[in-house]
């Protein structure tokens, strides 16, 4: 079993928690050409979900995600670990 342990850079942001909304916002970076390392949602209070992007191209993000109004909080340094989930 490999694992890849790399540095990477994450971005917060909180969307409404209603149906749809991570739709919404997964579709808008595929069309603006964002791809995603990884991303998490967790539910924070009654009615907000937080997303944590880890782009390809923070860059990219940041730049491509003020244009699209998105409200993002980073870039923030991390550790991504992949490998097979045994």
């Amino acid at each position: 079993m490999t694992h890849r342990i790399r540095r990477a850079d994450y971005f917060y942001t909180t969307v409404p928690d209603v149906p749809g909304e991570a739709y919404r916002l997964l579709s808008l970076l595929a069309e603006l050409g964002i791809g995603l390392l990884a991303f998490h949602a967790i539910p924070i209070g009654p009615s907000h979900t937080q997303f944590t992007l880890f782009p390809d191209d923070p860059l990219r993000l940041r730049d491509e995600g003020k244009k699209a109004g998105l409200v993002l909080d980073g870039p923030h340094p991390a550790f991504l670990v992949q490998g097979d989930d045994v």
